[in-house]
């Protein structure tokens, strides 16, 4: 059986009125000092400095080794190990994997982590690519200095485990920095696929995934430094090139990963403001977090406004053939492969603005820390009504959750992303209905609903997977979404174990 065993024995309902006394609406999120302390520490100078040093290496293409003392991804990979490995607390690994376009090369992620105290079992992970390419993606030789991509996502990630490496957490905190990416995600769908090798029976809560996040200031200017692209995608996923942008009215582990960062990094950082883009990635693109979605985790993508590439950054123009033609508003060098920044020599570190990453890895680092001190979702939630008379609802609450443990429930319309506010909802199983109206809806349209665990201190878990699609004629599962449920279900395991490592 999983961890998200019912507390008592018993299976939770609990039903809500607006009237009913010690009940109501939780219209905003808690944030937590510590949290809020540790990301204040986030420095745009270390991110800068990263860059510096990876873009030093002349390429550290994932194939190169070491063409030169100090050259090549060997010594960018050092650069980071001894990185990873300054911060008190972590554990630091050199993770080697196949790489099927150089065989012969060593080739490493590098991945560290906080062991959490109460749960270890459960991986918040954040994670970017290293690797650097120039104009052919298997050109080990040439200048590849990758000042964007990939050294400001190495450097988000470095400071996200500097501020939160020496903290303890109740689940595992992990940090990963893959190589492989440009040439097929190798790096990634190695260690997704094989987590045990470091943790036993691991569960992944969270992968949260940056690549290019740097703020190219060449393409974006005043309030595109505010903003950031947050991507996630549906069941089924919008991953190819033809495949249309997905739509609000869908559910997927990935999307409640989405509303999360956009909720709690917000709260944390409100001066950011995320452009929710309903797909995988761009159209017949993909970065790592790719390779945890394919493992059945939740995963999502943050990146910069506007990248100095010709890549569409989504299929919303409806025109044919797809994908949609190259951005109008990038420069003119941008809208060429051969001249714009990225997966070319021109990928300079100058062009990077350090403080909009440090913006971003504020995000990051917020939301991993919320989901690292946050119990379990609820589990085999459902929900009995309609969007006119209202709901009841129904659920497992997590075992060991912690004293103070509570239940929110919340909804959104099906036209909308995010939920319109949270109610605390209690144990006495009751049958009282939840109105439309306690939720911030308007009876008659049809939303979504779920529940999330919050513990006593206000750190709030992902909301359960998957959501009930509630319309004038009843609630139900969609059916799109109850596979996915059903082999989540399957991968849960008991009681974790953590496995002891020692690097070479």
């Amino acid at each position: 059986m999983n961890r998200t065993l019912i507390v008592f024995g018993v299976v939770l309902t609990v039903i809500l009125a607006a009237a009913l006394v010690g009940f109501g609406p939780d219209n905003g999120v808690k944030t937590d000092d510590e949290i809020s302390a540790m990301i204040s520490q986030i420095d745009p100078a270390q991110i800068q400095n990263t860059s510096n040093a990876l873009a030093n290496t002349f390429t550290h293409q994932s194939c190169s080794d070491s063409p030169a003392p100090g050259q090549g991804v060997t010594a960018a990979r050092e650069f980071i190990f001894s990185k990873y490995s300054a911060v008190p607390g972590l554990q630091v690994v050199r993770d080697p994997f196949v790489h099927l376009r150089c065989a012969s090369a060593p080739t490493f992620n590098v991945i560290a982590w906080r062991l959490g105290v109460t749960h270890p079992e459960r991986l918040v992970i954040v994670g970017g690519h290293y690797d650097s390419r120039t104009i052919a993606v298997l050109d080990s030789v040439d200048f590849a200095p990758a000042g964007n991509d990939a050294g400001a996502q190495t450097g988000v990630v470095l400071e996200v485990a500097r501020v939160l490496g020496g903290h303890q957490f109740e689940n595992t905190v992990v940090f990963m920095s893959f190589s492989g990416e440009e040439q097929g995600l190798f790096g990634s769908a190695s260690i997704a696929a094989n987590l045990s090798k470091y943790f036993v029976n691991p569960q992944v809560v969270a992968m949260i995934n940056t690549d290019i996040p740097g703020g190219d200031n060449t393409t974006n200017t005043g309030d595109d430094f505010f903003h950031f692209r947050l991507y996630s995608p549906g069941i089924p996923r919008e991953q190819f090139t033809t495949d249309p942008d997905g739509t609000t009215d869908n559910t997927s582990p990935s999307r409640g990963l989405m509303r999360y960062v956009a909720t709690w990094g917000g709260a944390y950082v409100p001066s950011m403001t995320p452009k929710v883009e309903l797909r995988q990635d761009r159209p017949g693109r993909a970065s790592d977090h790719v390779s945890f979605i394919n493992n059945g985790f939740p995963a999502v993508r943050l990146m910069e406004t506007h990248e100095c590439s010709p890549s569409p950054p989504d299929n919303s123009c409806g025109l044919l053939p797809l994908p949609c033609p190259t951005p109008a508003n990038i420069p003119d060098n941008c809208k060429s492969f051969l001249t714009a920044h990225q997966h070319t020599p021109f990928d300079l570190p100058q062009f990077i603005t350090p403080d909009y990453a440090a913006r971003i890895a504020k995000i990051i680092a917020a939301s991993a820390a919320s989901l690292a001190r946050a119990p379990i979702a609820p589990a085999n939630f459902s929900a009995v009504g309609d969007a006119v008379n209202g709901v009841t609802v129904s659920f497992q609450a997590s075992r060991g959750g912690g004293e103070g443990t509570r239940v929110v429930v919340a909804a959104r319309p099906v036209t909308e992303n995010f939920y319109h506010q949270r109610v605390t909802v209690g144990g006495n199983g009751s049958s009282r209905v939840i109105r439309p109206e306690t939720l911030g809806l308007t009876p008659g349209d049809p939303f979504f609903i779920s529940v999330a665990a919050v513990d006593e201190e206000g750190h709030e878990s992902l909301f359960a997977f998957p959501e009930v699609r509630c319309d004038a004629t009843g609630c139900a599962v969609p059916a799109y979404a109850q596979p996915v449920a059903a082999a989540a279900a399957v991968k849960a395991a008991p009681e974790r174990v953590f496995k002891d490592v020692d690097d070479e």
